[in-house]
């Protein structure tokens, strides 16, 4: 292994299927809409989100998050960096980066994207362990994974003199809590943007900037929708169908198997995912606020 090129493997964390989505839309966005990247778009007014366009609209959300970067050659750390395309950005910008991730998936196309370019983490931002200091914690749609008191404290731990925090991610509206009777057709989530600011005051920071571009972002979830309405759902469909033509008997046992390892209520979930219920922009927009922020420390 190159020493540049370090897998840090930390006390295994309890597992969650909250990057399982990011891995298989890494690899439909690979195949379908030829990006690298995982998060959302920015579209233009008028524009129809299509995937022969979700590249652009993604790169107009780099450019957008990379003006708010200080000068290279800053050492950022990214944080929930996926499949190493913003690290992969960053470095040929000439940026000192660390990046990390949980999901050994997405850590094996990160590694074969930056060879020795960048130093790979493969942990939870909670369970990083490292003495070094960096210029900028980037958290590009990861932030809503993470405890909100945990994650800022961390973050500002790590900083460097002048450090920043950078927050590109979706927050929760009064409106997610208030709705609470739609259950999973509540499309979006993160932590609700009015506990925020109480948190970034407890963490000892302060905002800097915040920009709104939830009616920019918005549009993107009528390709998620596509994703799993035309893409996931049907092959389910159709190897479920084909499991039982081969042989019913095994069709029923994996059937009996599926009811007896997953509870009813998070069959439902799966049920709703799958049918893509709700997610759409008007939805989005309803329950989320997209923001783009830059945190720093509290003047003392």
């Amino acid at each position: 292994m190159d020493d540049n090129l370090s897998e840090t493997v930390m006390k295994k964390p309890k597992q969650t299927r909250r990057h399982e989505d990011l891995d298989l839309f890494a690899r439909v966005f690979q195949v379908f809409a030829d990006t690298p990247w995982l998060h959302y778009g920015l579209w233009l007014e008028g524009e129809e989100p299509r995937m022969t366009a979700l590249r652009g609209a993604q790169e107009r959300y780099v450019d957008k998050l990379l003006a708010l970067l200080p000068p290279a050659p800053a050492h950022v750390l990214d944080i929930g960096g996926g499949t190493g395309a913003l690290t992969a950005e960053l470095v040929q910008r000439g940026y000192r980066v660390d990046m990390l991730t949980p999901s050994p998936v997405q850590v094996e196309i990160a590694r074969e994207r930056l060879t020795d370019r960048a130093t790979i983490h493969c942990t939870r931002f909670e369970d990083l362990d490292t003495a070094m200091k960096f210029d900028v914690c980037l958290f590009s749609e990861s932030f809503q994974y993470i405890p909100l008191d945990e994650g800022l404290g961390r973050a500002e731990a790590l900083l460097a003199h002048d450090g920043r925090i950078i927050i590109a991610d979706c927050f929760r509206t009064p409106a997610y809590k208030a709705d609470r009777a739609l259950g999973g057709k509540r499309v979006g989530g993160g932590h609700p943007f009015a506990a925020l600011g109480p948190a970034v005051d407890a963490a000892g920071l302060r905002v800097i900037s915040d920009e709104d571009v939830t009616p920019l972002a918005a549009p993107t979830i009528a390709l998620d929708r596509r994703v799993y309405r035309e893409v996931v759902a049907p092959v389910v469909a159709d190897l479920g169908a084909a499991l039982t033509r081969r042989s019913r008997i095994l069709g029923g046992l994996v059937g009996l198997l599926y009811r007896l390892t997953v509870s009813k209520r998070e069959r439902a979930n799966i049920d709703r995912r799958l049918a893509a219920e709700g997610r759409t922009p008007e939805d989005f927009m309803r329950y989320n606020t997209y923001r783009f922020m830059v945190l720093g420390r509290a003047k003392g």
